[in-house]
């Protein structure tokens, strides 16, 4: 299932991201292309603005040979050297002879140019592409001769076709990339569902080991007393209070869970009042005196006078009990318990320390976690492995922090910081 999600997220994110860079490089591609035709025009006209004035004189001398002075060839007048590299053929059209001087060097004039020269002088437009489609041309009309600028289609063609093969290799390179990310973040996204698949098969795995000893012991009972149906009162009651422990202990887990649900039930908020939580710490502990009795376990507190914080009445005492339960549980006999608060002008610090037992570190960070029971000394307590999740639930939506911290030294410490109540 996982394997599918990540590759829908690849796909999907190759789709996105494809689109949109696509998009981007057509543009991009567009605004090259007017350039390098606008950058085309610009070029031409520089090339036909200095030949001003030279018309005449061509005409006058265009069949006077050249002058050789000195054993060295002279360029006839009228002819310059034309810009390198852009392949431009200029060229004076004089309407009233239909005559064509050419003026560029090397140039040939072939009937395909001359003719190309005349169609560039009927055009209505000062520049663009004959009507042929094989030359470009830029025009500027003077009283009696145009001046014309004409270049192979092609190097404009090619010029452009550069511009779509970088734009490809772009493309495809930023495409590559964004695979590479793609199967990265999938990897990254698709932990967290792993993780919670996981959990959601330990859930299942737990639950059912924590319900099938109750069944069990309940079915087995059933069926002790159906087969005696003559047993005296006394095997009877035995068997039926075995039976209510049983159904005690799945009633108990069941409205945990079903506390534990209504939790973390998206959207769940809680309206917060001022609460004073040394009253509450202070009658929770005198509460549970006789369990830690009964435990052979002490009790010390040390409780700061008139904490305020912003909770509620419930989940205060809740969160006082469940973490004072859960070390008096774990704690040996003739051990000590430790319950402290603090306060400053903001904060308010509740710690709940055991000093005989001890997490160890690699299941420290999960003991907030649905029935997770990773400590073998621990495991062997009874409980369902969720009156901790509980609290974790209920610290979170009262905006407070929880943290856990174990060492053989100091035993392990559970510490809930709550906000104090404005005054």
């Amino acid at each position: 299932m996982l394997k599918g999600y990540r590759k829908r997220f690849v796909l999907f994110n190759m789709l996105l991201v494809g689109v949109a860079l696509l998009l981007a490089l057509a543009a991009q591609g567009v605004y090259l292309f007017q350039s390098s035709y606008s950058e085309l025009r610009t070029t031409m006209q520089l090339v036909v603005t200095p030949w001003g004035g030279m018309g005449d004189r061509l005409r006058e001398d265009r069949d006077a040979p050249p002058e050789k002075p000195d054993g060295e060839s002279k360029k006839p007048r009228g002819e310059t050297e034309r810009p390198e590299g852009r392949n431009v053929v200029t060229a004076f059209y004089y309407p009233d002879t239909d005559e064509v001087s050419l003026i560029s060097n090397g140039a040939d004039d072939s009937e395909e140019l001359l003719a190309a020269v005349r169609e560039a002088a009927a055009q209505e437009a000062s520049f663009g592409t004959l009507p042929s489609g094989a030359w470009i041309y830029y025009k500027e009309a003077g009283p009696s001769d145009c001046k014309i600028a004409l270049t192979d289609s092609a190097y404009l063609r090619e010029k452009q076709l550069g511009v779509v093969l970088m734009l490809l290799a772009v493309y495809a390179g930023a495409m590559a990339l964004v695979f590479f990310i793609s199967v990265q973040l999938s990897r990254l996204a698709a932990k967290p569902m792993e993780r919670a698949i996981e959990m959601e098969r330990q859930f299942i795995a737990d639950v059912s080991h924590d319900l099938k000893t109750p069944i069990t012991v309940v079915l087995a009972n059933t069926g002790i007393l159906k087969s005696n149906p003559d047993a005296d009162a006394r095997e009877r009651a035995q068997w039926l209070d075995s039976t209510e422990a049983a159904a005690g202990k799945m009633m108990t887990m069941v409205d945990k869970m079903l506390t534990l649900s209504a939790l973390e039930a998206v959207g769940r908020t809680v309206e917060k009042t001022p609460v004073s939580l040394s009253s509450t710490a202070e009658r929770v502990a005198l509460e549970l005196d006789a369990l830690a009795f009964e435990r052979g376990v002490t009790v010390e507190t040390e409780i700061a006078d008139g904490v305020t914080v912003a909770a509620t009445e419930e989940y205060a005492e809740r969160i006082c009990a469940s973490l004072l339960e859960n070390a008096l549980k774990y704690e040996p006999p003739g051990g000590s318990v430790q319950l402290t608060l603090t306060a400053d002008r903001k904060k308010a610090t509740l710690a709940v320390q055991n000093r005989g037992s001890v997490i160890a570190p690699e299941d420290l960070p999960h003991v907030f976690e649905r029935f997770y029971r990773g400590d073998k000394a621990r495991t062997a307590q009874s409980g369902h492995g969720l009156g901790l999740p509980i609290v974790k639930q209920i610290v979170d939506l009262l905006g407070a922090q929880i943290h856990a911290e174990s060492s053989p030294e100091t035993g392990t410490t559970f510490t809930v910081v709550f906000d104090c109540a404005e005054a």
